[in-house]
């Protein structure tokens, strides 16, 4: 599992709605914002909280593997933007596409994580002061684990580096 969360939600909201290349980034990117007045989306991060995590182990030719999993729910804020009315209109589609859409579905499975019902549109349009631009922000749960493999020593090839010194109780 290479792609972000936030790539994964890219993926799937460029097929479903059919979005021109470069119109769906993430937030803090390298991207410059679009200078036309058409529909833009900027994926961010909002909270990622653990909920789990287990380490169990596995026999490898190479030797003992120790697999950390570590279980979360991140929050994505999938904000629609343009100075038309696209981003208004379009909003909509965003909770469909995401979390009912066969291609959804298959790209869940196959990185093996669940986009769970998005939350109401949220007109954020009042946050922006230059031009009228229309913002429309919905939020998304997704449940996801990460999990890094690292090759373990067993006892006997840690180094030893201790010292044992005597230090006997005596009675006086």
């Amino acid at each position: 599992m290479n792609n972000s969360t936030l790539d994964i939600i890219k993926t799937i909201l460029d097929r479903q709605l059919n979005m021109p290349t470069g119109r769906v980034f993430a937030y803090n990117g390298t991207q410059d914002l679009p200078k036309d007045k058409d529909l833009f989306i900027v994926l961010a991060y909002g909270d990622r909280n653990p909920y789990s995590c287990q380490n169990r182990y596995k026999t490898t030719n190479q030797g003992l593997v120790e697999i950390l999993t570590q279980n979360f729910t991140e929050e994505v804020i999938i904000s629609l933007n343009s100075v038309n009315t696209s981003a208004r209109d379009r909003a909509v589609e965003v909770s469909p596409a995401l979390s009912r859409s066969a291609f959804s579905q298959y790209i869940q499975e196959k990185n093996k994580i669940h986009i769970s019902n998005i939350q109401p549109v949220r007109d954020m349009s009042f946050l922006e002061e230059t031009t009228r631009l229309n913002r429309f922000d919905i939020y998304c749960t997704v449940y996801r684990a990460y999990e890094t493999e690292t090759l373990i020593d067993y006892y006997d090839k840690f180094p030893n580096t201790s010292t044992l010194e005597a230090n006997f109780y005596t009675e006086r």
